[in-house]
C-alpha cells in the first residue's frame, strides 16, 4: 500500500484557486508563429572573456554578425559583400529584433552556444532594396452549397496549429550537495506556489506535487528530463511548454550572495536556456530573496505568453534602474556623458548618490541584450539583480 503521509499539505484556498485557474486557462488556444523570413538558425559563437558577462558579451556580437552575413547572402546575393563591407555592427544591431539561444556552455571565462537570430522585416528590406511586404489578401470566400447539399465538414484543427498559453515550471533548489524538488523542504518551490498565483495571471503553473506527478518527474531525473517525457504531465495540466527553473544560492559570489537562476525551456526535440542572477539585499533574508525572484520570473513568463513575439518593439521607450560605485559628482557627470553618447541609451536620470554609490534610472530604445552591449562598451562591468542592474567601472 502506498503511504501518503509526506506529500504536501495544500490550503483549501490554494488548491481551489489553482484548480479555477487550471480549467479556466487551459484550453485557451493560440496560433502557433511560422518561423521568421528575417530569421537564420545554428549560429554557433564562442569567444573567452575576463569573466562569463565579457565572454557572452563577445559571442552574441560574433553571432549578429555572422547571422547578418548570411542573411545578406540569403537575401541578396549580387550586392551582398557590398552591404556586407558598409554596415557596422551598431547599425546590424539596431536590426535585431531578438535572439533565441538553443543551446549553450559557459564558464567563469568562457561562451559557447548555438542561437537563432530573429531580424527586423522592414528594416532589412530597406537596407536590401526589396519592396515590404504586402499584407495578406483576404481569403476568397467559398462559392455557396447547392440546394440540398450537405454541409462541408469543418476542417479538424491539429495539435501543431495551436498551442496553449499555459506554462507549467517545475522549481528545482540546489543546496550545494543534493537537488530537491517535491520535497517539503524546498523553499523554492514553496516560494513558487504563491508566485505563479500572484503574478502568473493563470498562465503560470506550479504542480501540485501529487502522486501522478511524482511518477512523471522527480529529483533524481528532472535535469535530463524533456518535453516528450513529461507529455502526459504537461496534458494533465493542460499547458503547451514546461520550464525547469533551478536555483542555487551562492554564498561566496561577487560583490555579495548571489541567487543563480536557470530557466531551462523544454521543447519538443530541444531546450532552450536562459541564466538570471538576484543579489541579495543588505537587509533582505534568503526567503524573500526566494520570492522577490519567484515574483519577477514569473511576472516575466506572464508577459512572455501575452505578448505578440512578431511585435516590433525597438522604438518604445523603455526604462530600468541601475546603481554604480562612484567616489564624487565629477566622476558621476563623466560617466553619465559616457554613457549618453551612445544613441540606443535616451536618458539618464539622476535618483541619489552616497559616498560609494549612485543610483539611476536609464531610459534606452532596443532590447535589454542590446542596452548591456552598450554599458560594455562604455566601460562598465554589468551584473543583472532581478530587474535592476549592478554596474561597476573597469
Amino acid at each position: 500500500m502506498i503511504s501518503c503521509k509526506n506529500l504536501p499539505h495544500y490550503s483549501y484556498k490554494t488548491v481551489l484557486l489553482a484548480s479555477i485557474l487550471l480549467l479556466f486557462f487551459a484550453y485557451i488556444p493560440m496560433p502557433a508563429y511560422a518561423a521568421s523570413d528575417y530569421s537564420i538558425d545554428n549560429i554557433v559563437v564562442d569567444a573567452d572573456g575576463k569573466d562569463t558577462t565579457d565572454a557572452r558579451t563577445k559571442a552574441l556580437a560574433q553571432g549578429e554578425i555572422e547571422a547578418f552575413k548570411q542573411l545578406v547572402a540569403q537575401r541578396n546575393h549580387a550586392k551582398a559583400q557590398e552591404i556586407i563591407a558598409k554596415t557596422t555592427h551598431p547599425q546590424i544591431s539596431v536590426m535585431v529584433r531578438g535572439f533565441e539561444v538553443i543551446n549553450e556552455k559557459m564558464t567563469a571565462t568562457h561562451y559557447h552556444a548555438t542561437l537563432r537570430y530573429n531580424f527586423d522585416a522592414g528594416q532589412m528590406q530597406a537596407l536590401l532594396g526589396l519592396p515590404a511586404s504586402s499584407p495578406p489578401s483576404a481569403p476568397t470566400p467559398p462559392a455557396p452549397a447547392a440546394p440540398g447539399a450537405p454541409a462541408p465538414a469543418a476542417a479538424a484543427a491539429t495539435d501543431s496549429e495551436f498551442v496553449h498559453k499555459a506554462v507549467l515550471v517545475l522549481p528545482v533548489y540546489n543546496d550545494g550537495s543534493t537537488l530537491k524538488l517535491w520535497q517539503d523542504d524546498n523553499k523554492w518551490r514553496n516560494v513558487w506556489y504563491d508566485a505563479a498565483l500572484e503574478f502568473g495571471g493563470g498562465l503560470v503553473i506550479a504542480p501540485l506535487g501529487d502522486l501522478d506527478d511524482r511518477v512523471d518527474v522527480d529529483d533524481t531525473n528532472v535535469e535530463t528530463t524533456t518535453a516528450a517525457a513529461l507529455a502526459r504531465m504537461l496534458k494533465r495540466y493542460g499547458v503547451g511548454d514546461a520550464y525547469v527553473v533551478s536555483a542555487f544560492y551562492n554564498e561566496k559570489a561577487d560583490p555579495k550572495p548571489t541567487l543563480e537562476v536557470t530557466l531551462k525551456r523544454l521543447v519538443q526535440g530541444k531546450s532552450e536556456t536562459t541564466h538570471m542572477n538576484y543579489i541579495i539585499h543588505s537587509t533582505e533574508k534568503l526567503d524573500s530573496l526566494m520570492a522577490r525572484a519567484s515574483n519577477d520570473i514569473a511576472r516575466s513568463l506572464y508577459k512572455q505568453q501575452t505578448i505578440d513575439p512578431n511585435k516590433i518593439e525597438y522604438d518604445r521607450l523603455k526604462e530600468i534602474n541601475a546603481r554604480v560605485n562612484t567616489s564624487d559628482i565629477r566622476e558621476w557627470q563623466a560617466l553619465r556623458k559616457r554613457l549618453l553618447a551612445h544613441g540606443n541609451i535616451v536618458s539618464i536620470t539622476f535618483n541619489s548618490i552616497s559616498f560609494y554609490e549612485t543610483t539611476m534610472t536609464i531610459t534606452f530604445k532596443g532590447t535589454p541584450d542590446i542596452l548591456g552591449k552598450t554599458l560594455v562598451a562604455a566601460g562598465l562591468r554589468v551584473m543583472q539583480d532581478g530587474d535592476s542592474l549592478v554596474l561597476a567601472l573597469r
